[in-house]
């Protein structure tokens, strides 16, 4: 009986210092590597702060554990397994590169706000 008494505390600080990565519905632009404008897209981003989930039209691709050498002068990123360049390029806006198809595509997703 002792011993459950000190398990609900820590169940409870557990569950408070996990991160459940939550999904934002983000508009994004789609253009060729140069900057060219050729559509637009809307996908669900799934921020996971080490790395991100973009799903758009049942298609899911996972960034894999973003890297960077310095945050302060080089962007996140990793490649996935399809071989995209996944980038992190700030805490609202999230990119996809296919080099292969000179194409990319750039999720800026709405500011998150705190609740009361």
């Amino acid at each position: 009986m002792r011993g459950m008494i000190y398990l609900v505390p820590i169940a409870f600080i557990l569950a408070g210092c996990s991160h459940k990565p939550y999904g934002r519905s983000c508009p994004g632009e789609v253009s060729t590597l140069s900057g060219q404008v050729t559509g637009h897209s809307q996908a669900w981003v799934f921020d996971e702060i080490q790395r991100f989930t973009v799903t758009d039209e049942g298609t899911t691709v996972h960034s894999g554990y973003l890297h960077s050498a310095n945050r302060a002068l080089y962007v996140p990123s990793a490649t996935t397994s399809e071989g995209f360049l996944a980038q992190r390029l700030s805490t609202d806006r999230f990119r996809l590169i296919d080099a292969s198809q000179d194409t990319m595509v750039t999720w800026t997703c709405p500011v998150s706000v705190a609740g009361p």
